[in-house]
């Protein structure tokens, strides 16, 4: 385990203790509420919820899954950009990729797993997927017109290292969706450690729609709109101010 770290989204460092899973300690920010593991998991714990056996049962569900993903596409497509670049992060198979590739768009990805990026190049046939993290990849500024992140941000080690990238690389007139799950929804368990998305090592930050708008507000990115789910997940759109 690291030290202890302050608040990524209000840079408080006085916490409230939640519950332990697995030896980790998920605790509550007293400022603005963010619940996050901390002190946060080594690195090596982190890329060891990554692997092919993650990828692989992805990939199983492919029709199912890609069947969705132009769903996602063609809504963003009908209210935000009917063309340009669009970039997936976390794009994991390249499912997303793939369907706004077929919108008509000129698409991208970047994903950690290197499996996953093997079926989308090899079998999706996607040229422009890449394996790595966003900030690895030095995109020119402005350069995207869309940037997708689904169930991917809650977990990003430094979010505002990430925050600040797509801050940089979406175009003026952009527009970046961000999904994830919802602390405060509805659905979600009083108690938060029967709730199926604490997920020790792999699940970092969890959000609520307050945090994750003031998480995007520190980086000159206003929201845009926010969709109500059924299901307990955050799905925000966010432009630059």
């Amino acid at each position: 385990m690291h030290e202890t770290i302050d608040c990524p989204v209000c840079t408080g460092h006085s916490f409230s203790s939640l519950f332990t899973k697995q030896e980790e300690s998920f605790v509550s920010c007293d400022g603005c509420g963010l619940m996050l593991i901390n002190p946060p998991p080594e690195m090596q714990q982190v890329e060891q919820t990554y692997d092919s056996d993650y990828s692989d049962q992805y990939i199983k569900k492919a029709d199912k899954k890609l069947k969705r993903c132009r769903q996602w596409v063609a809504r963003v497509k009908k209210r935000y950009q009917q063309s340009g670049r669009w970039l997936d992060v976390g794009c994991s198979a390249g499912f997303v990729v793939a369907a706004a590739k077929q919108a008509g768009f000129d698409a991208f990805g970047v994903e950690v797993e290197a499996a996953a990026v093997r079926y989308a190049s090899g079998v999706l046939k996607l040229a422009n997927v890449r394996v790595g993290t966003l900030e690895e990849q030095n995109y020119p500024d402005q350069h995207f017109d869309v940037i997708s992140m689904y169930d991917v941000i809650e977990h990003v080690p430094d979010l505002n290292r990430v925050v600040a990238e797509l801050r940089r690389i979406i175009k003026a007139d952009g527009v970046i969706e961000i999904r994830t799950p919802d602390l405060r929804h509805w659905q979600t368990p009083k108690d938060l450690s029967d709730w199926k998305e604490v997920k020790p090592s792999e699940h970092l930050y969890y959000f609520d729609a307050k945090t994750l708008t003031q998480l995007f507000a520190n980086h000159e990115l206003k929201l845009k709109k926010r969709r109500r789910m059924f299901k307990p997940a955050l799905d925000m759109f966010f432009a630059p101010n």
